[in-house]
């Protein structure tokens, strides 16, 4: 909230308990503060109320916890904001999709059951004999503030909180992860964050099934097809366009199922997530990647397949002699980097001393080029790596690599040519040892 007088104003953000102080953390908005002013203290409803639910609604997951889990699952931290919390707790191992379903379920029944909750101050005794729980560790006034929520959960709590389940409103479990040996974390939402959270989750559906085609339920396996089909083609592209089963074309026209409930739309989002390895908001923008990405590498691949690719011994018949050395230095329209790789490695096979130099380029904007060398030109001095760097300098780019064998890129195809002339010369000024 705020404090204030007629000659400043405060914007409180946070308070803490230091001994038998109240600290007020803040940030002066206007005028002055000092020790001694009358103030006035304004809480912001929205925000406690908000705080207030995401507090009582760690009481009621607590609850949920013990019952799925077990009584071991006992708090070891947890933090409130506004319609926000994280919840430590004790457990072995991680808490499965199906557990977490069950929790959050048993949390939700709890609020629609509308739960008296209510605050009592009573002797640490008769805390104890009521069985309300404590925290292990834990060092407790006497007398203790007790919490009851209708006839499932009391806990000792001096917290601010709400005064029936029901005002909790929404709750979602959003995450839940390990952070020590032995203590598992639920992060949650409640009221106008889980809401809103919940919009998103339809909203982020509700793109998918028009990008993909596709009915709810199957959004996960129609990501999980375009993973594998942007794999497969990188793998026909490199090994030089060889032919394969057709592609096939996603679905159309069945992706408007907007009953779904929320609970299939939630879980779907979830498992797609998974599958991409993205955050759950972030899978609508990774399948437009996806999409974009198949259809460059079609691009590529229909190039590839109407291009005619030589052959090692082809290059070989064309290649120039440089004293003791062969060199060849080529342009190669329609190819990629993984070619050209691949017939470097044949030709040094081949040949006891060559020198290669291939270079391709696509459309407008870019150039490729690979450059490798036998070992005995390594050893007299000769290195891939500069040579194909120094090339690259001329089409507007750069690159290296190793002595043998080294890659780079540039963006003017139309100086393409200069640059395969200066490589001859370049070639042999190393081969001279200058």
């Amino acid at each position: 909230g705020v404090l204030y007088h007629e000659n400043c104003k405060l914007e409180v953000e946070d308070t803490q308990r230091d001994g038998e102080l109240l600290l007020h953390h803040g940030r002066l908005l206007s005028g002055q503060i000092q020790a001694g002013d009358r103030v006035t203290m304004e809480v912001s409803d929205t925000v406690r109320d908000a705080i207030r639910r995401a507090h009582s609604a760690t009481h009621v997951l607590h609850y949920a916890l013990q019952k799925q889990l077990g009584s071991h699952a006992q708090q070891q931290g947890s933090k409130v904001d506004d319609d926000w919390l994280r919840f430590d707790f004790t457990n072995m191992e991680p808490v499965s999709g199906e557990q977490l379903g069950h929790i959050e379920q048993d949390v939700i029944e709890r609020i629609e059951g509308a739960e008296h909750i209510q605050c009592n101050t009573v002797p640490l005794s008769e805390a104890r004999a009521s069985g309300a729980m404590m925290l292990f560790g834990e060092k407790y006034p006497d007398p203790v503030r007790v919490v009851s929520m209708g006839e499932f959960s009391q806990e000792l709590c001096g917290g601010t909180h709400l005064e029936n389940t029901a005002e909790i409103g929404g709750f979602e479990i959003v995450s839940e992860e390990g952070v020590a040996a032995g203590t598992r974390r639920i992060t949650a939402l409640t009221g106008e964050k889980a809401r809103q959270h919940a919009e998103r989750v339809s909203e982020e559906l509700q793109t998918l099934r028009e990008s993909l085609g596709v009915p709810t339920v199957e959004i996960p396996e129609a990501a999980g097809k375009l993973a594998s089909q942007v794999r497969d083609l990188k793998k026909r592209i490199s090994s030089g366009g060889a032919q394969a089963d057709q592609d096939p074309e996603p679905d159309s026209g069945r992706g408007d199922t907007p009953d779904d409930d929320y609970a299939t739309m939630r879980s779907a989002l979830r498992e797609a997530a998974r599958i991409l390895n993205v955050g759950m908001f972030s899978v609508s923008d990774r399948v437009n990647s996806l999409q974009s990405e198949i259809q460059q590498l079609r691009e590529q691949l229909e190039q590839l397949q109407t291009t005619e690719q030589v052959s090692a011994d082809d290059l070989l018949a064309e290649a120039e002699q440089f004293g003791t050395t062969r060199g060849i230095i080529q342009r190669l329209e329609g190819s990629n980097p993984d070619i050209m790789r691949r017939l470097i490695d044949q030709l040094r096979k081949k040949e006891d001393s060559i020198a290669v130099l291939l270079a391709t380029s696509s459309g407008e904007e870019k150039v490729v080029l690979v450059a490798g060398v036998t070992r005995d030109l390594v050893e007299r001095g000769v290195h891939a790596g500069n040579w194909v760097s120094g090339v690259a300098g001329i089409v507007g780019g750069g690159g290296g690599g190793r002595p043998d064998m080294a890659q780079a890129g540039g963006r003017d195809p139309s100086k393409l040519e200069e640059a395969l002339q200066h490589a001859r010369e370049q070639l042999i000024q190393m081969l001279s040892g200058e």
